[in-house]
């Protein structure tokens, strides 16, 4: 036994035994951080706003993947383009890693037009704006009714109940107007945005008359009225049906 430690053979198999389990470590290390990218990461690029067609060649030149989860209906956006990511621009992921997406539809959806006949004028415009409708103008006749709903089309043409529409079709309204000529106060509409305006006017049975923008409205979406006539106060009524003009100019940055 003891001859067989005093051997200097052995000791020179442990030390090169040891020495080879020490590099194997750490060449599974090294083997570790090439498999995993370890501290290698590539900054996500902007996908919001860009057409299904640009991915690709984004993607490819980047070293990741993109997968489309979901889409939407936004008619104020471009059909085909981002409208969300995750991971989000400028987040920092590994090669190969997937960017989830979700693209505005490029499909016109369609809905189906609710039943809105003999509903007062805020029931209609509740359930066609959960229906993705807009409410256009509204017209008054002499009848029995009181502000309900007696026809309705688009363009000037009568639409069905369970008709389908394109979302976001502009529904125009026949309303009874009673036998009397009703008249409402003028409501404020100043600071409010086109579509808020529109909602204010036709809760009071309203129109939107001339809309006027400042040449510097890029886009209308982003607008506010400034100024409206008829002016709003206590005194100012109008018949129901009758028309505000609007003056609007681009929300301020300081004013967001």
């Amino acid at each position: 036994m003891l001859n067989f430690l005093k051997d200097i053979s052995f000791y020179k198999h442990i030390l090169l035994a040891l020495t080879t389990l020490v590099l194997l470590f750490f060449g599974w290390l090294k083997y570790l951080d090439y498999y995993t990218l370890h501290n290698k990461y590539i900054q996500v690029p902007d996908f919001n706003n860009l057409p299904i067609l640009a991915l690709d060649s984004i993607v490819e030149a980047n070293d990741i993947r993109y997968v489309i989860i979901d889409s939407i209906f936004d008619r104020s956006k471009e059909k085909g383009i981002v409208v969300k990511q995750d991971p989000s621009h400028l987040s920092y992921v590994k090669r190969n890693r997937k960017i989830y997406l979700i693209i505005n539809s490029l499909q016109s959806r369609k809905v189906i037009f609710p039943d809105i006949f003999d509903l007062s004028l805020r029931q209609a415009i509740r359930k066609l704006k959960k229906k993705g409708l807009e409410v256009g103008r509204l017209e008054y006749r002499a009848d029995i009714a009181t502000n309900k709903v007696l026809d309705y089309k688009i363009n000037g043409i009568k639409i069905n109940t369970g008709q389908e529409l394109y979302y976001g079709a502009i529904v125009d309204l026949v309303i009874g107007k009673g036998l009397s000529n009703q008249s409402v106060i003028v409501p404020n509409l100043i600071g409010l945005s086109r579509r808020e305006a529109n909602i204010i006017l036709k809760s009071t049975s309203l129109n939107i008359g001339s809309e006027i923008f400042k040449s510097s409205v890029i886009d209308s979406s982003f607008a506010v009225v400034y100024k409206q006539f008829p002016l709003a106060n206590d005194y100012n009524t109008l018949n129901i049906g009758s028309a505000i003009d609007l003056f609007f100019k681009e929300i301020k940055t300081s004013d967001l």
